[in-house]
């Protein structure tokens, strides 16, 4: 039979897969640190790109980004790389930037295009500030400032760093506008858009100019200075944190004096360049290469030597503004007797002046503002309701009963009792818990759940708080009954019979809370369990996709039959890759034939236009299936499963749910996933303690940069320290290793379909290995969730 011209995979069609969820790549470093509220600065690379030569900007980058780390902060050097937007960039990608001719310049107006043709681009200010702010960093440091040029009230030559200051909040640091723009009219530009402007007084001067990128003073007053960095920090903090303001500062530092040049000479050397410009017609953004490349040739080379001295020298005045930041949000202060060391410099007739100790003239007056006016700012940090990850699910009263001998139905058994809280939700957040205390992770998060108004409710809020969780997400419903859960348990542990009352969960009403929740918490992770009813799910998945940053969604399945709630979740709110919504899900292989089964039922594998051509793309072929074969002759394990269909039912699943994460009981875990280049797995290193037993790849097929789409297979055998368990009790093994694994997910995200780094795929082995390792501990423990898990090593 013919195939309809549908099914046929296209080159356009991969390249939409070639892309992760959301385009933004953070490198695993700098997420890490600005989740740990650790000290970030962020670097331009169109000074790599369009600002020196082969190799000089090379070992300018390379010596930036030492300078940052050696005064304790992150580099995150900005760019586009074959027009993926990335904040931190490797050394091999600096140089590949810095070798490479014809790098497109990125500017607020260039990122789309950027983007859509697949470019690398090296990012001015106005476009490292915007990655920088969807990536929440706050400082940013760079050589000089671009602005209004000369004659630009006539031709509106006005640099889009200028707007972008108005609009994006981001410190810059940098040595003041370049030299060869109209500094006064770029000041007034700056005025009327309500930027901050300060500069640094770094020897007690009585008059502080604005310094002009080459030259510390240029005649402009700076209508503020400041003498340290906790002054400029406290300045920033209340613009853009206390008061949620949305626009940056600008922050300059005169170039030291062993470093500038001459003004005079300068000028005059700007003054014939201009007239030379202005015959050849040069104009745009074409104009500022063009007088730099003739005030480097007229001074010999000493302006590109400023040039690297006054960059370094940005960063280090950025580091020291970002340090103490951090403290400031750490300690959630808003006001500081630094700041009255602060010196208004108006424009107008009006005067305000240091103290006579800081100045030696008079103390302080100001013909606006008593001397003992009181500013009333808020206690806390607008952002306090944000978090890393939301885990939504249910909390319930658990009973517990163990038997003493071999069950007598009918009759009464003798055993123990033992009541405590528990649900697939509670589990889970608390081994979250104690997964980010044992990565000494200072990430975080918060439970989202719902209880009755009645005594089980009281007692679960209760033991909430006496568990240090955030009770805030939890809603009490009027009029409901908590979830409870029974369960009679063997002599060995292992689970008789069960009752469930979990009908408050179920509420339709629930819906409107998760979503405010969600909202609220602008989370980088969702955590959601199938105790949701499909409505409310398809509310969660809602939620999550109208985020700005959409956030990765995990999904534990709870119990076959509730995991068949996923395929009852309309198929537009699911999503095929590269669009998903929901990017991993932990079943046993008997909930992923339930998944599967339903998802058949539910005619998802009957779409043509998007699931086929992704299903196509992976390169299932004879090849390997007769890997797979020989696959499990090798392991038992998997040959079980290759004979249960496990294999072919998570192929299927995969352009839904592109991470298939299945637990395998006494024999490990497998892990199942999508890859737009699993090329990348054959130069793997494997010399970490944690490899995974085996890997298989599909050969899959081949799209644009030679990279291939396919599958890729993991095998991780169950760790030797679980091999010879004591086991107690298996109703929170499961969610021990979610919990685990989720906590780990938020520093270092593998979900993606590329492998980012090195570090980030041994990240994930160590990772998977030790979720097991969290779900033996709960294992051997009479409590479903086992506090050892913080001790794992």
């Amino acid at each position: 039979m013919m195939k309809s011209p549908y099914l046929r995979p296209t080159v356009s069609f991969l390249r939409r897969f070639s892309t992760n969820q959301f385009p933004l790549k953070v490198s695993p470093e700098i997420s890490q640190a600005i989740h740990e509220n650790k000290p970030v600065v962020s670097l331009e690379s169109t000074i790599i790109t369009h600002g020196f030569p082969y190799p000089e900007n090379l070992e300018m980058a390379r010596a930036v980004e030492l300078k940052i780390r050696e005064n304790g902060c992150a580099p995150a050097t900005c760019a586009f790389i074959k027009g993926v937007p990335y904040v931190g960039l490797e050394d091999r990608q600096i140089e590949q930037l810095a070798a490479k001719k014809g790098v497109n310049k990125v500017s607020r107006r260039d990122v789309g295009a950027t983007m859509a043709q697949r470019l690398d681009g090296g990012t001015t200010i106005a476009g490292t500030m915007i990655l920088s702010h969807l990536a929440g960093i706050d400082v940013f440091a760079t050589g000089g400032l671009g602005g209004v040029h000369r004659d630009g009230h006539i031709t509106m030559d006005v640099s889009a760093d200028l707007t972008e200051l108005s609009r994006t909040p981001v410190t810059v640091v940098c040595a003041g506008p370049k030299l060869i723009l109209d500094i006064p009219r770029t000041m007034e530009f700056l005025e009327t858009q309500g930027v901050f402007v300060g500069t640094y007084n770094d020897n007690g001067r009585e008059k502080v100019d604005i310094p002009g990128f080459f030259c510390r003073s240029l005649g402009v007053k700076s209508p503020y200075t400041f003498s340290s960095w906790q002054e400029i920090a406290l300045i920033v903090y209340n613009q853009n944190q206390v008061m949620g303001l949305s626009l940056g500062n600008l922050v300059c530092v005169p170039p030291p004096s062993e470093s500038c040049l001459d003004s005079g000479m300068i000028e005059s050397i700007i003054s014939a360049a201009n007239a030379e410009a202005a015959k050849k017609g040069i104009m745009g953004k074409e104009l500022t290469p063009f007088l730099l490349l003739n005030i480097a040739a007229a001074t010999k080379g000493k302006s590109v030597d400023c040039n690297r001295n006054f960059v370094i020298n940005n960063a280090q005045a950025a580091c020291e503004i970002a340090k103490q930041l951090c403290e400031m949000k750490s300690s959630g202060e808003t006001n500081a007797p630094a700041a009255a060391n602060l010196l208004f410099q108006p424009s107008t007739g009006l005067k305000q002046l240091k103290s006579k100790q800081d100045r030696g003239g008079d103390e302080v007056v100001s013909s606006t503002k008593p001397k003992d006016e009181t500013t009333i700012v808020p206690s806390q940090p607008v952002f306090k309701d944000k978090v890393d990850t939301i885990i939504l699910g249910l909390v319930a009263l658990d009973t517990i009963c163990t038997l003493q001998q071999k069950p007598l139905l009918g009759d009464s058994n003798p055993g123990s009792i033992a009541a405590s809280l528990g649900g697939v939700g509670y589990n889970v957040s608390l081994a979250h818990k104690y997964g980010l205390q044992n990565q000494n992770l200072k990430n975080t998060y918060r439970f989202v759940s719902a209880v009755g108004d009645d005594l089980a409710g009281s007692t679960i809020i209760n033991g909430l708080k006496d568990q240090d969780l955030d009770i805030s997400g939890i809603k009490i419903c009027q009029g409901s009954l908590t979830a409870q859960y029974n369960a009679v348990l063997d002599s060995e542990g292992s689970l008789v019979v069960a009752c469930a009352d979990m009908h408050i969960f179920e509420s339709v009403g629930l819906m409107n809370h998760f979503s405010r929740e969600i909202e609220k918490a602008q989370p980088r992770q969702i955590v959601v369990d199938c105790n949701l009813l499909p409505k409310a799910l398809e509310c969660v998945f809602a939620a999550a996709a109208s985020l700005p940053l959409r956030p990765a969604v995990i999904v534990e399945p709870t119990s076959a039959p509730k995991l068949a709630r996923l395929s009852q979740v309309n198929s537009s709110k699911l999503k095929v890759f590269p669009h998903n919504i929901v990017l991993l899900i932990t079943p046993t292989a008997a909930e992923l034939e339930q998944i599967h089964s339903s998802f058949a039922q539910r005619e998802f594998f009957d779409d043509y236009d998007t699931w086929f051509p992704a299903l196509d793309s992976l390169g299932i072929d004879a090849v390997f299936r007769e890997k797979l074969t020989a696959f499990g002759l090798k392991f038992p394990a998997i040959k079980e499963l290759l004979q249960k269909g496990t294999f072919q039912q998570a192929f299927q699943l995969l352009p839904y749910i592109p991470n298939i994460l299945v637990k395998v009981g006494e024999h490990g875990c497998l892990l199942i996933k999508l890859s737009t280049n699993v090329g990348d797995y054959r130069s793997i290193p494997t010399t970490s303690r944690y490899v995974p037993t085996a890997t298989l790849v599909s050969s899959g097929k081949v799209h644009e940069d030679d990279k291939n789409f396919g599958i890729v297979v993991e095998y991780y055998d169950v760790p030797e320290e679980n091999k010879h368990l004591n086991v107690v009790n298996v109703t929170g093994a499961g969610d021990s290793f979610l919990g685990y694994l989720s906590a780990a997910l938020v520093s270092n995200n593998w979900m993606g379909s590329g492998i980012e780094s090195l570090e980030q795929e041994w990240g994930k082995w160590e990772t998977i290995y030790k979720s097991q390792l969290a779900s033996g501990k709960s294992l051997e423990s009479p409590l479903a969730i086992s506090e050892e898990i913080s001790k794992i090593e």
